[in-house]
């Protein structure tokens, strides 16, 4: 008995030593790389399951950590699929992560913090550094065209230094002088977009909806766009190179006749006005064989002087990160050189930002980030205007002016010469900076509760100098005296904010709430002086000039914000979300009884994927419903706009002698209060298939009241009208963004559309009015609508003339037919007249937005490409853009080929018979025949790369090498105006400047060491 007991005792007491043996911890080492790229990933959690041990990954993806055989190790990271692996008897791993394709865990930044994406209850877009990076954007601004829905993006101009694009959301809101622009916030701070560096964005959030955006109430009516900058991270110093150089060129250029083709064509406009030839055969055959140039040139002064320039740009951006357990930087220096497409334009700008975070105790941190930037803006100038007008003119001039003649004079229109003016003296240079810091401090108190403080200071100061020289065209021309306009000023921004932040998580219960307080101080200055006939064009520093003529001029203002808001979130059984944010706001631009607003928003969310009834659905990752409601505010209405001003500088003649007065010109009101914002939403969020696919959808009613708009009074009050609350507009309509991401193969790719339906329109005007024609208001339709006649095509002949409604002016055959629509009575009475038959015959803003992201990459190799586009809006081009032969203007090629002809009578025509035209010209009233389809579909941004792979970059010892080429604003799928850009802003009338919408064609680099 005694034996048997032993031989057991000594079985389990080896059986034991073994599974001990067995049980017992071992060091286990790997790397952890991306599937994508091969690239190791710092900073992944490394943990055994089922007990508490764990570590993360170093710089160069190196792990260490204790295990036993038995055990399972898990490597999560955000952004990539969790990997489980059993350690069994390796002690080296290599593992590799694929990218996570579900968006439910994706945090996006929201007012005052963040927030998981599958947890809004808000409708927010938003916009990572990968949608953005490597494409040649001069300004920020012009970094959101065709990626978000909702946002309604136009970019204007390729005018160096100032080609930023403006944004809408979900419409215009106002037609008072509030504006429609939404605030911007660059790491907390209130900004301009095109403050930030685009090389330096790490996100984008768009806060579209009250829910959303009341948390900034009286600055949130027109929505609000957070921009989160780029941040170190811990490890040893990493410096990463983004560079490219490319050339611009003109998206559209009209096509204008040649010499001889224009004389002939005058010939026909004189003969179509019973008037002599202006050019013999003879002299049509000098303009053709070009035997004389200096006399009888050929000069296309447009084309020339839009190619005068270099175009050339390059950007240069340097950052350095790192940091240890405690602290982390990023420092980001960079570069802009951008030569315009004409000649003696010239922008640079030099960025810095300086990102720092510092654990300074387990509970304390630091946070401060610093930027900004140095450009400088050289333009060519004339006694137009600047390089804008100069363009405009350019349009005009014909080709019969010659340029620079062979003995060094200029041919010349009045006095214009694009040639002569940029080889004069005259310039305009601009130098721009800015400042924006702000440095916050996070306190974590007590478990649950964080309170933090912050300060913020920005600064931006500005100083032009324009100068305009004389001018010797030629022996019989000169245009003078010279004249220097100097002008100067700055503002600055203060801001000081407190929050205190609770979260707790009990049971099935989740709550957030947030406090805060904050205060805005504001206030600019700016200085002008003028002097002319400097006694040489050399010599243009402003105590050069002439005191005669001198003038001067400056002011000051300033503004004061005062604001406490708070927000409570709370889920529970993350299934049921609810979010109440109220934010009450006081501001110096009201008088005192009225200064105070108080701006709520309430938003629910539904998680239906998460009900017993479809958790079990697998295909279904998330289905939510979302539904808010809230109100925003506009303060921006000028600074003090309820008192009465004096204006200085009113001289009058008092005794023979002039002296100097003041007067009262505009009746103030000092009841005037905030333009209000109600915002109704119903959203859908669905991803499917593991993330495959999503769906964002909402639909939205905006309506803004309380406009501020102008009361008609008689003349005899003597003073300019008051403003009062009294508008109303209405924006509605819905928005849906697609994605689809897949792995077919080798070939991982995505495909993103957006598109967006804004439907607004003018629902209120002051005194109860129901239009307001010089302005473009009109109950019912949207705000800017064109006004005009409906054309029915062109007169045929003197018959129809006769036998057709009489029309407003002296119509002739080949001219445009102005239809009768009405009469005194409401029916059409045979006669067109402005009273009667005028209507709404078209609106400036676009009713649809859409866009597409279309990404792909395979063995190191990518390609994305982008679209966008605009639909549902007419526009109509400068007078000389418009019309041949217009106030001694030129005629271009499509004006030529499909004029109306008396061999060639068409009705329908696409232009009228060749006339001498101007302002007061009848057939160009505004009506449909002239106002044109400006839909777009732009392919805005093509890129393809190549990643060289990691054995040559182990060898080169470097992180990452990557090339690529681009090509940006490549085609325009339009019906516009032929050689016109339908994007390209651009007013009517004689006085139209514009600058051309450029493409642009980069090679550059990425490289990280």
């Amino acid at each position: 008995m005694t034996k048997k007991i032993l031989k057991k005792t000594i079985f389990y007491m080896i059986l034991f030593i073994g599974l001990f043996a067995n049980a017992q911890d071992v060091p286990v080492k790997g790397k952890v790389t991306s599937a994508i790229d091969g690239q190791t990933i710092p900073g992944v959690n490394v943990t055994v399951d089922g007990t508490n041990k764990s570590t993360t990954t170093d710089l160069d993806g190196n792990f260490t950590i204790n295990a036993s055989k038995t055990d399972v190790l898990t490597f999560t990271f955000l952004g990539y699929i969790t990997e489980k692996v059993n350690v069994m008897d390796k002690t080296v791993f290599a593992i590799s992560l694929k990218e996570e394709l579900s968006q439910l865990q994706e945090v996006v930044v929201v007012g005052y913090g963040t927030q998981k994406k599958v947890n809004l209850t808000g409708s927010v877009s938003s916009i990572s550094t990968k949608e953005i990076e490597n494409r040649p954007i001069t300004q920020a601004s012009q970094a959101l065209s065709g990626l978000a829905s909702g946002v309604t993006v136009q970019q204007g101009s390729g005018r160096p230094g100032n080609d930023g694009a403006s944004i809408r959301l979900r419409g215009i809101g106002t037609f008072s002088g509030a504006g429609n622009d939404p605030l911007v916030l660059i790491d907390g701070l209130a900004s301009s977009l095109n403050d930030v560096d685009p090389n330096n964005i790490k996100s984008i959030s768009i806060l579209k909806d009250a829910a959303s955006a009341s948390i900034y109430g009286t600055r949130a009516a027109n929505g609000v766009i957070l921009i989160e900058t780029k941040r170190g991270r811990k490890g040893e110093l990493t410096v990463s190179y983004n560079g490219y150089i490319g050339t611009q060129k003109v998206t559209a250029l009209p096509d204008f006749v040649d010499s001889a083709t224009y004389a002939t064509l005058r010939n026909e406009a004189n003969a179509n006005m019973n008037s002599g030839p202006s050019y013999t055969d003879a002299e049509i055959e000098l303009f053709k064989n070009q035997s004389d140039p200096d006399n009888y040139p050929n000069v296309p002064h447009l084309k020339n002087l839009l190619k005068s320039g270099s175009g050339l740009q390059m950007n240069h951006n340097f950052s350095f990160t790192g940091g240890d357990e405690k602290n982390s930087y990023l420092f980001s220096l960079g570069y802009l050189d951008q030569d315009g497409i004409i000649a003696e334009n010239n922008y640079k700008r030099y960025n810095f930002q300086l990102n720092f975070d510092s654990q300074i105790k387990k509970n304390l941190k630091l946070t401060a980030n610093l930027s900004g930037y140095s450009a400088n803006t050289e333009e060519p100038r004339h006694i137009g205007g600047d390089m804008t007008n100069m363009m405009n003119f350019a349009v005009r001039q014909g080709p019969i002016f010659a340029g620079k003649k062979s003995d060094g004079t200029y041919g010349y229109q009045d006095n214009y010469s694009p040639q002569a003016w940029l080889d004069s003296e005259s310039f305009t240079n601009r130098k721009n900076k800015l400042f924006l810091g702000g440095t916050e401090l996070a306190w974590d108190f007590m478990k649950n509760f964080t309170l933090s403080g912050k300060v913020g200071y920005r600064y931006t100061n500005y100083r032009d100098k324009e100068f305009l020289s004389d001018l010797q065209f030629d022996a019989n021309k000169y245009v003078g005296p010279n004249s220097l306009r100097v002008s100067s000023g700055f503002d600055n921004t203060i801001t000081l904010q407190s929050l205190l932040k609770y979260a707790v998580n009990i049971d099935k219960h989740s709550i957030a709430a947030l406090a805060g307080f904050s205060q805005e101080e504001f206030h600019s200055e700016f200085v002008s002086g003028y002097r002319d006939d400097f006694p040489n064009n050399l010599l243009y520093e402003i105590n050069a000039g002439s005191s005669s003529n001198m003038q001067n001029s400056g002011s000051a203002g300033e503004w004061g914000l005062r604001s406490y808001f708070g927000r409570i979130n709370y889920s529970f059984n993350d299934r049921y979300l609810f979010e109440v944010n109220g934010r009450y706001d006081g501001t110096s631009r009201f008088i005192t009884d009225g200064r105070w607003g108080f701006f709520p928003s309430v938003s629910a969310g539904w998680k239906v994927s998460e009900e017993n009834f479809l958790k079990e659905v697998k295909w279904i990752d998330n289905l939510k419903f979302r539904a808010s409601w809230g109100q925003l505010g506009n303060q921006n209405i000028g600074n003090y706009p309820y008192q009465n001003v004096i204006d200085l500088g009113q001289n009058y003649t008092f005794g023979g002698s002039l002296v100097s007065g003041a007067r009262l010109s505009t009746l103030s009101n000092a009841n005037i209060s905030w333009e209000t914002t109600t915002v109704t939403d119903l959203g859908l969020d669905v991803n499917l298939f593991d993330g495959k696919f999503s769906m964002v959808f909402d639909y939205f009613d905006k309506i803004t009241s309380d406009i501020l708009d102008v009361v008609s009074v008689s003349g005899v009050l003597g003073l300019n009208p008051s403003t009062v609350n009294a508008g109303e507009v209405r924006n509605s309509g819905f928005e849906v963004l697609l994605n689809y991401q897949d792995k077919i193969g080798g070939v991982n790719f995505s495909v993103s559309p957006n598109f967006s339906y804004t439907n607004n329109r003018v629902t209120k005007l002051s005194t109860g009015l129901n239009q307001d024609i010089n302005r473009g208001l009109f109950v019912g339709h949207s705000v800017n609508s064109t006004y005009g006649y409906v054309a029915d095509g062109l007169f045929v002949d003197a018959n129809d003339v006769a036998n057709y409604p009489t029309q407003p002016y002296a119509a002739e055959p080949g001219f445009v037919k102005y239809k009768d629509i009405s009469g005194p009575d409401g029916v059409p009475d045979g006669k067109v007249d402005a009273t009667y038959d005028r209507k709404v015959i078209g609106s400036y803003f676009p009713k649809y937005s859409f866009g597409a992201n279309l990404q792909a990459d395979y063995k190191g190799f990518d390609i994305s490409v982008l679209l966008q586009g605009l639909a549902g809006f007419n526009r109509q081009i400068g007078a000389y853009q418009a019309y041949a032969f217009y106030n001694g203007g030129q005629i271009q090629q499509w004006q030529a080929d499909n004029r109306w002809t008396e061999e060639n009578p068409d009705p329908n025509a696409e232009y009228i018979k060749l006339t001498s035209l101007n302002q007061g010209s009848g057939t160009i009233r505004p009506s449909t025949f002239w106002d044109r389809n400006a839909s777009f579909l732009r392919i805005k941004n093509v890129q393809i790369g190549y990643n060289f792979p990691k054995p040559l970059l182990d060898a080169l010892k470097i992180q990452k090498l990557r090339i690529y080429v681009t090509g940006q604003n490549l085609h325009t799928f339009n019906s516009f105006y032929k050689g016109w850009d339908p994007e390209m802003s651009q007013s009517t009338g004689d006085n139209s400047p514009f600058y051309p919408i450029t493409s642009v064609y980069t090679l550059g680099l990425n490289l990280n060491f």
